[in-house]
């Protein structure tokens, strides 16, 4: 009886400190440089170059067992095209020089998968950025990646979505990160 306690103790403070450090990724900033570029966004275009989006939400299951499985690309929503509009916005100093901008998105996608003692979250988000003049020559241009792994017992559709978001910032900042070099 003894031996049960101890590990249900250590399965209890196992499963809670996975929570804790789970969302700690949720609360860390990577975007730890301010970006500041001359001009004023005349345009700016959003281009999913994606074949695979899917309107489905990733299938989390409540019960899950080892080997179970889903990824998708979500579609782009509203509010992760309003998110990318005005991250990209603010990195702009409303000069005189107008400057119009594509962001193309090359890979966005949620996965999970179940593990005998953890399921998975995973997410990534690849963009191309160019900066283009009012000729739409381009100018300057990067690409960038971000990705997210989390590994506990209660993946969910919400703190997916919620990394999901954050891969969406990190790398939209990260190309801008490298165009203010």
């Amino acid at each position: 009886m003894q031996l049960f306690k101890i590990i249900f103790i250590l399965i209890a403070v196992s499963m809670f400190s996975s929570c804790v450090s789970k969302y700690s990724i949720l609360n860390q900033n990577y975007e730890t440089n301010k970006v500041s570029l001359s001009g004023n966004v005349s345009g700016l275009n959003i281009i999913d170059k994606r074949s695979n989006i899917t309107d489905e939400k990733i299938k989390i299951p409540v019960i899950s067992f080892p080997g179970q499985f889903d990824k998708v690309s979500p579609i782009l929503s509203e509010e992760h095209n309003q998110l990318i509009k005005n991250q990209i916005r603010s990195y702009f100093t409303n000069s005189e020089e107008e400057i119009k901008v594509n962001c193309y998105i090359l890979i966005g996608y949620q996965e999970f998968s179940a593990h005998t003692f953890h399921e998975r979250e995973y997410v990534q988000f690849d963009t191309k950025i160019e900066l283009l003049n009012e000729k739409d020559n381009v100018i300057r241009f990067c690409s960038s990646t971000a990705f997210f792994e989390v590994k506990s017992s209660d993946a969910s559709n919400d703190y997916i979505d919620e990394i999901y978001k954050k891969a969406i910032r990190t790398s939209v900042y990260k190309c801008f990160e490298k165009l203010d070099e």
